[in-house]
């Protein structure tokens, strides 16, 4: 993926090359044959998250901000079911490497839920339709263009974002609700993308604070997965086997829950200590010291 360069392109040029690259992969990755049906929705909501990252960077000076986030979210949206029975298999298959669980019953449990995956015709026309979308997004992408001063407004955007992570962060932490966590996590993963987006600015010291946003981003996923595991076993319990799996499944889910957000939080702490004024204040040395 293309970065923002102090030293390189403008950061308008920049911004729509990344763009540009991410559809264009993409829309390779889609309809490849040595990609599996999971494999291509898995790559192809992965980089809609990345796009979407991209244009809240970029927000303040973005005038198509709106029409594009949305576009990107409802494709994205479009492919959430065919994923599910995939990570809830997987899920309870990761529950199953824990200390003190009935492995070889998590194990059967995976396996019979993984395979409640849609057939590969449902899979097939899910995916031509986010195929399509992602190719109108594409169109338009060659004209994207930002107004005013881009490098304040890009700083901006960072600084916007960041202070959206941390206020989730202090609600998800007071509230422990599981749709509070999830918007921590979504806020994170965006928080973690414009790191990974403006590393040229600071190539010492921000690697290391993108590998610890990912780490936190990937802690928080496993929660909401666990959550929406939790639910579904409540909602529909005939999916998972009988009283006795489901019992399993509820005694691995909670501790497991509470390892995370006990993980979670020590990590929250380190990534949003700093007050959003600080941290806009330090990227702006950091971006003017490197274009010196």
């Amino acid at each position: 993926m293309y970065k923002f360069d102090p030293r390189g392109a403008s950061v308008a040029d920049s911004f729509r090359a990344v763009a540009l690259s991410q559809l264009d992969d993409a829309l390779a990755d889609l309809g490849a044959p040595d990609k599996s049906a999971e494999q291509q929705v898995h790559e192809g909501r992965r980089r809609c998250k990345k796009l979407r990252g991209l244009l809240q960077l970029v927000r303040p000076a973005f005038p198509g901000f709106a029409r594009e986030n949305a576009a990107l979210r409802e494709a994205a949206l479009a492919l959430s079911h065919l994923r599910e029975a995939d990570v809830l298999g997987h899920t309870i298959a990761h529950l199953a490497e824990a200390d003190g669980v009935d492995a070889e019953r998590l194990r059967r449990i995976a396996e019979r839920v993984t395979a409640q995956r849609d057939d590969a015709a449902a899979a097939d026309t899910r995916i031509v339709a986010f195929r399509d979308a992602l190719a109108a997004v594409r169109e338009r992408a060659a004209g994207w263009s930002l107004e005013g001063d881009s490098d304040k407004a890009m700083l901006r955007g960072l600084k916007q974002a960041y202070r959206t992570a941390r206020r989730r962060m202090d609600r998800a932490l007071a509230s422990r609700l599981p749709g509070d966590f999830h918007d921590w996590r979504k806020a994170t993963k965006t928080h973690g993308f414009h790191l990974d987006l403006l590393r040229k600015a600071a190539p010492d010291l921000l690697p290391d604070a993108v590998r610890v946003a990912e780490e936190l981003a990937d802690r928080l996923g496993e929660h909401h997965d666990l959550t929406v595991l939790a639910d579904a076993l409540e909602a529909t319990p005939e999916r998972f086997g009988d009283a006795a799996d489901g019992e399993a499944l509820r005694a691995a889910i909670g501790p497991r829950l509470a390892e995370i957000e006990h993980r979670a939080t020590q990590l929250g702490r380190q990534i949003f200590a700093e007050r959003p004024r600080a941290l806009a204040a330090r990227f702006t040395r950091y971006w003017h010291d490197a274009s010196d």
